[in-house]
């Protein structure tokens, strides 16, 4: 409950019915129904709303249940089928409800309150059985049964599309899309080219319970895949999952689907095409005539019906495009940066220490610390290693009370490895604009001389000093310290090898034998 709250306070605020709510999210009636009527009591503005942090909004709905919880609580769920069976009313199940013995601290809701709660609950368990489908409410999105393929010029190899179906029950308005492959980012893709056809974002996304969707656990607790739900957080909407084995439920992509199979599939199957772009030039002129073909049955089609009754009533696409995304961990190290793919990124200094969450997009890096966003970054490229800092993540005054790293220390280290290691350190210290941006690569550095390799590194260090201290990097000096290493190796090789007066104790064995051993009496023959 604690990470969705803002979220049920965000869909009721829009006037999803409780119920919807409960089937988008995958919560439980009770908490849907506390947090409307925390909503209504506090009477929150949307302002107010999005003002407030998870803290606050737990502290009060904390402050809602300890009210709650002086009142004795019925089996509501129990209560919400009694009042379905012929002759039982609201007042009946109060007076029973009522001989219900209180203990010292309890009280009994009046019948008013009881009333209300009872008619909440009744209505979440209550199932409607048709859908009523309103314009520029919903839109349903799935993956086409048929599919097609591209030939590669050279091989002559059939490469497999699949099709993304988006369609607009009420109107029927429905836009297709080739994919090569229907991971993630071309499910997301889909969704976004599908949007800017319509040139807008409905309220509700009834997507199938495909692995891009849906974690796919049991049929009945269905949870929303992580990267797929921002998706439509961002677009300002919610997805409300068709349920398994019920195709009722996404009855009008149904539709779209059996029309795409009959009139883009079907015509094409024989069709060569050499580039996924070359396919969907096709594919959009097919699916831009199949919606502007006049109904058979009514007037209008479905273009006609999407401008004039559904695009105005779809909510704006976003100011900037949905940029796809993947989440990393990361640990804040004692230079107060965290890596991400081999560069650095600066965060508050008093979370150094601890695991953050990192969503790292095309362009941007933010990171979290439990839910809250600490740090936000432009994205780096290039050579490895690079930082990007904030200055108000930094220490005051550059004081290292709050890490164990500081320019003495590494200073000293370097000292009782050997005065050239400690002249390269102070070196690369003195090479970063901001002193902390070194303290990585001096620690990797100086951990080279552990297991007896302090010579060995002094060597390296003495080898760079001596083609100049600049563009010291970890790397270059791991690679010195071998390359000084290997050396060594072939200078005590060759020592062994020149040793003199060495006796050889099995003189026959391996050995091509002169002719005077074949000589009558041997080697001592003459």
């Amino acid at each position: 409950m604690a990470t969705k709250r803002r979220e049920i306070a965000r869909l009721l605020k829009q006037g999803f019915s409780q119920n919807e709510v409960c089937s988008a999210l995958r919560c439980s009636k009770r908490d849907v129904s506390a947090m409307a009527k925390l909503l209504e009591e506090a009477t929150l503005s949307d302002e107010a709303l999005a003002g407030l942090s998870e803290a606050d909004l737990r502290q009060l709905a904390k402050k809602s249940e300890e009210r709650e919880s002086d009142y004795i609580q019925p089996d509501w769920d129990h209560l919400a089928q009694e009042i379905t069976r012929p002759g039982v009313t609201h007042k009946l199940l109060w007076h029973e409800y009522g001989n219900t013995s209180v203990p010292e601290g309890k009280k009994l809701y009046q019948y008013s309150r009881f009333s209300e709660l009872l008619s909440t609950n009744a209505a979440i368990s209550s199932a409607t059985a048709r859908i009523a489908h309103k314009p520029g409410r919903t839109v349903f999105v799935d993956w086409a049964g048929g599919t097609l393929a591209i030939k590669d010029r050279v091989t002559g190899r059939e490469v497999t599309v699949y099709l993304f179906v988006a369609c607009l029950p009420y109107s029927d308005y429905f836009y297709v899309e080739g994919f090569l492959d229907m991971t993630q980012r071309c499910w997301i893709t889909g969704h976004i080219h599908a949007f800017e056809y319509f040139g807008g974002v409905p309220v509700v996304v009834t997507p199938d319970r495909c692995a891009t969707a849906v974690d796919r656990t049991p049929i009945y607790t269905t949870k929303i895949n992580e990267a797929y739900n921002d998706f439509i957080e961002y677009h300002g909407a919610a997805v409300l999952p068709a349920r398994g084995a019920h195709p009722r439920d996404k009855s009008g992509v149904e539709s779209a689907v059996g029309l795409c199979e009959r009139w883009v599939v079907a015509p094409l199957r024989d069709e060569v095409f050499f580039s996924l772009g070359e396919l969907n030039e096709v594919v959009s002129g097919i699916n831009d005539r199949l919606n502007a073909q006049p109904f058979q049955v009514k007037e209008g089609s479905r273009e006609s019906v999407f401008y004039s009754e559904e695009k105005p009533l779809l909510n704006p696409l976003p100011a900037e495009r949905y940029e796809m995304f993947e989440w990393k961990k990361a640990k804040l190290s004692h230079d107060y940066h965290f890596q991400v793919d081999y560069m650095r990124y600066s965060a508050d200094y008093r979370l150094i220490g601890q695991e953050l969450s990192v969503r790292v997009s095309d362009t941007r890096v933010t990171a979290y610390h439990k839910g809250e966003p600490v740090a936000t970054h432009k994205r780096l490229y290039g050579r490895k290693g690079q930082y990007e800092t904030e200055e108000g993540h930094m220490p005051p005054n550059h004081r290292y009370a709050n890490s164990s790293w500081s320019p003495e220390r590494f200073s000293d280290w370097a000292a009782s490895v050997g005065p050239k290691t400690k002249e390269l350190i102070e070196a690369l210290m003195a090479s970063r604009p901001i002193i902390e941006q070194s303290f990585v690569a001096c620690a990797n550095i100086l951990g080279l001389a552990r297991k007896g390799r302090r010579d060995l590194l002094e060597a390296a260090c003495g080898r760079i000093a001596e083609t100049g201290l600049s563009a010291i990097s970890y790397t270059r000096v791991k690679n010195t310290l071998e390359a000084v290493a290997s050396i060594k190796r072939l200078a005590d090789a060759e020592a062994s090898c020149a040793l003199e007066d060495v006796e050889d104790s099995a003189p026959d064995i391996g050995r091509t034998r002169d002719a005077s051993y074949y000589r009558r009496g041997g080697r001592d023959a003459t």
